[in-house]
């Protein structure tokens, strides 16, 4: 009976070790993407964009965007946005909206989220404005 208790232990500590190391792994490899840095550099430009769900009809609302990129923006807003979802931007370089996706969508203080919107390819005038 001795030999299957200690048995039992060794067993439970050599599984709980297994699991404590994959965990500790696992947390480092997220620690080490936090670290990475952006593959393309954002611009701090605030711009005024439009942006719209794609239901019928679409019905676009302005939001001010932060920390845009070719490949996407950040804007502030205080409505919740799914993340995924597929949004219409109208930016006021281009006549016809562009397809993003909500890459985030996280709160913050005073009922506002930051929403992470994402290109699916470089909108390379997107700083241009028209004069």
């Amino acid at each position: 009976m001795v030999w299957i208790i200690t048995t039992a232990v060794f067993l439970a500590t050599v599984v709980a070790t297994l699991l404590a190391f994959l965990l500790f792994s696992q947390k480092e490899q997220i620690k080490k993407a936090l670290k990475e840095k952006r593959k393309e550099e954002r611009t701090k430009l605030e711009i005024e964009l439009e942006l719209a769900t794609s239901h019928e009809p679409p019905l676009y609302e302005k939001y001010s965007a932060e920390n845009t990129s070719r490949h996407g923006t950040r804007i502030i807003s205080t409505k919740r946005w799914q993340p995924h979802e597929h949004v219409f931007v109208r930016l006021p370089c281009k006549k016809e909206p562009l397809r993003a996706r909500i890459a985030y969508c996280n709160a913050l203080p005073a009922n506002a989220f930051a929403i992470g919107l994402q290109f699916p390819s470089a909108v390379d005038d997107w700083l241009a404005r028209d004069v």
